[in-house]
């Protein structure tokens, strides 16, 4: 961690459990907000392309978002 945010962090630490989560809840939102704007990577690219190949060469080889979300609440 840098220095400049120890102090930061020492302020952190002095708050009482219902700040502490809020500003955690602040800050992933940020971070979320940011990350959804990065550039996608090579790999991530290529990726997806291989399931939109996949997909244009099967496309009643998938199921819907309701089946496999019902079979994934089934299994847990």
């Amino acid at each position: 961690m840098s220095e400049a945010a120890e102090p930061i962090l020492e302020r952190f630490r002095k708050l009482p459990s219902t700040e502490k989560i809020r500003l955690v809840q602040q800050l992933w939102d940020e971070i979320a907000d940011e990350a959804a704007h990065l550039p996608l990577t090579d790999a991530q690219k290529r990726l997806l392309d291989e399931q939109i190949d996949e997909y244009e060469a099967n496309p009643n080889a998938v199921e819907p978002w309701e089946q496999a979300r019902d079979e994934i609440l089934r299994k847990l």
